[in-house]
């Protein structure tokens, strides 16, 4: 498997994946105006994360895959990290909703720390993208984002 900087050889194929806006946190992203990375193989692209970092964090925006238990999702979230800190960003962060279990077990497997329920967040981005689906996995209502970070102190490392 090829992980690169998503281009306009694989950000179509990256945000058919992915689709193409995201709100979090009440601020709507074009995924299309932001940097990512993706998986391919085959020549096909398997996987996307798309992030943006300003004021000394990095915030990953998407991370979508077609295939899983390949490795690829903990592999973009790593170049991620690794550009972040590049940036001197001081942490990664994320938001999932409150439906999605197995998105909530995976960030706190590679190191994420849950650090919020933002109580209705979901209802309220529902305003800027009505298209967010009311129900999700198993049946749960989706209202609320889970907010994950991965510190990057650089302070504690003598930089």
């Amino acid at each position: 498997m090829l992980f690169q900087a998503i281009d306009s050889g694989t950000g179509q194929a990256a945000l058919q994946i992915s689709g193409t806006v995201i709100v979090s946190r009440g601020r709507m992203h074009k995924l299309a105006e932001l940097p990512g990375y993706c998986a391919v193989l085959d020549g096909k692209v398997h996987a996307a994360i798309y992030f943006c970092c300003r004021d000394e964090e990095c915030e990953i925006v998407s991370l979508d895959s077609k295939t899983e238990n390949i490795g690829a999702g903990s592999r973009l979230i790593e170049l991620v990290v690794e550009e972040a800190a590049r940036a001197r960003c001081t942490r990664v962060w994320l938001i999932t909703s409150n439906d999605n279990s197995k998105a909530i077990r995976f960030y706190q497997k590679r190191g994420f720390d849950l650090i919020a329920v933002h109580r209705e967040a979901i209802t309220e981005a529902r305003k800027l993208k009505p298209s967010i689906p009311l129900t999700g996995y198993d049946g749960i209502p989706v209202r609320h984002e889970v907010e994950f970070e991965y510190r990057l102190d650089y302070r504690e490392n003598g930089e």
